[in-house]
């Protein structure tokens, strides 16, 4: 394993020493140097008036070997990068209005074609649901239903404002009993052996509490009478109510049932007096036929037949 890894290592180390040398020896300035170091043969230099040479991937005429970059080499360098050329605001400036030019003539078709449907009277838009075609009957029981549900939910409220009512009243009534208790005993120390200042002064306390306690609650459970006879007067109300709704429905019901029995009697009239116009017709025919069969008969005794 370690022979392994020292040859992976050894090789790894040769191809970075390679790509070193081959990335120094194509780099710019070394291929620079070479093409300005003279000849070993001896020619002579060029003379001062020849042109400079030009440098490699200058000219964009000049074929370039393929696998080869700009600058000379088989690896690209700096010098192969694309290099900004003009001014970037103009050009950025021009694109700019290019794309709003655009947009604002996107938004004015849009525009001229909504406002052309619509007072063209393509486009009909629908803001609100029509109402359902509903008969009378299905009216009516739409409210029945609708008045149901009131009355359930004041029933509830009624109850729920009950249950409230009779807790506070029970909370009340537990802490009047707990300082009747605490007074009680007061009063038999008091008759005893005597009680200390702040202890009388709480049996005053407790008293005076008792007695409010004693008129609101006298006031609160007449006020409950009153409002539970103040219930029954409505709830008698809201039944009278019903029944005469439920007495002119019922007549409406036996008038149109009225109505729809006569208007059944005229249709089964005209019926039967259409029938009887048809019979008719069919019997004036039927002599017809034979008025024609009898005269065709003395026609044809008459001729000899």
């Amino acid at each position: 394993m370690s022979r392994f890894l020292a040859t992976a290592k050894e090789r790894l180390q040769r191809g970075l020493r390679f790509g070193q040398m081959l990335i120094h020896n194509t780099g710019p300035q070394q291929m620079a140097a070479k093409k300005a170091t003279p000849p070993k043969t001896g020619t002579q230099p060029p003379p001062k008036s020849a042109k400079p040479p030009k440098c490699p991937g200058g000219d964009k005429d000049m074929k370039r070997k393929p696998g080869f970059f700009a600058s000379g080499g088989q690896h690209a360098v700096l010098s192969d990068c694309p290099k900004p050329d003009g001014d970037f605001m103009r050009a950025w400036s021009a694109k700019n209005g290019r794309y709003n030019l655009i947009l604002i003539s996107g938004i004015l078709a849009a525009g001229g074609s909504l406002g052309f449907a619509l007072s063209s009277g393509a486009l009909c838009l629908n803001w609100v649901l029509p109402e359902y075609p509903y008969t009378e009957d299905e009216m009516e029981d739409f409210e029945i239903e609708e008045e149901r549900r009131r009355e359930e939910k004041e029933a509830r409220e009624e109850r729920h404002q009950d249950a409230v009512e009779a807790r506070e009243l029970g909370i009340r009534r537990r802490r009047a009993k707990e300082a009747m208790e605490r007074e009680v005993e007061l009063m038999q120390r008091d008759m005893d052996g005597g009680i200390t200042e702040s202890e009388l002064n709480e049996l005053q306390r407790l008293a005076a509490e008792r007695e409010a306690f004693e008129l609101w609650e006298k006031e609160e459970i007449k006020r409950l009478e009153e409002q539970e006879k103040e219930r029954e007067k409505i709830r008698k109300e809201k039944a009278k109510v019903r029944a005469e709704r439920d007495k002119e429905r019922e007549k409406k019901r036996k008038e149109k049932e009225a109505q729809l029995e006569k208007e059944e009697a005229e249709r089964e009239k005209k019926r039967e007096k259409a029938r009887k116009e048809r019979e008719k017709a069919e019997k004036e025919k039927q002599k017809e036929k034979e008025k024609a069969e009898k005269e065709a008969e003395k026609a044809k005794k008459a001729a000899g037949y």
